[in-house]
């Protein structure tokens, strides 16, 4: 029996469901590299433990001011695309909201919501420039996500001891 420590996590940018869900079927996730180039498959940012099913929502909630239930309720909020099994991989959705939200705020403003974020209980031992950096990345993750009309996913699995 294997003991699990953690949640690995990479969020990454594809054209549709059908292109994030092939994903699941590399061992490394969105960044494993290409065959030829060596360049990661997807357009992708490693937020480790940071998963999408609570604690995006929480950003989410942060960054628009809408209730929690409301971001959680948009059809593509952590919607299921591809199940590699009870203990992962799994590939879900992020919201298009979000998405838009991340792409277009300021800097600052991203970095005044990480703070807030970090000051969470489910972020509580994450120190606060780790936050900040990581909603940053993936505040520009999102961007050029919306530049080329691709979606954001999570690619998410647990990690073995």
């Amino acid at each position: 029996m294997q003991v699990r420590t953690g949640l690995v996590t990479e969020y990454f940018a594809a054209p549709t469901d059908a292109l994030a869900a092939e994903v699941l079927h590399e061992p490394a996730g969105p960044s494993t590299p290409a065959r030829g180039s060596g360049e990661p498959l997807f357009d992708t940012v490693s937020l480790p433990a940071v998963e999408p099913f609570v604690m995006l929502g929480m950003l989410g909630h942060l960054l628009s001011g809408r209730p929690y239930g409301e971001v959680t309720s948009h059809p593509r909020y952590a919607s299921l695309v591809a199940v590699g099994g009870d203990e992962g991989p799994w590939v879900v959705t992020v919201s298009d909201d979000l998405v838009a939200d991340l792409a277009e705020s300021p800097a600052e403003r991203l970095a005044d919501i990480a703070l807030r974020w970090a000051r969470t209980p489910e972020l509580a031992a994450i120190p606060a420039d780790v936050v900040v950096s990581a909603v940053h990345a993936l505040g520009r993750l999102a961007a050029r996500a919306l530049e080329v009309r691709h979606a954001l996913y999570c690619w998410t699995s647990l990690e073995p001891a």
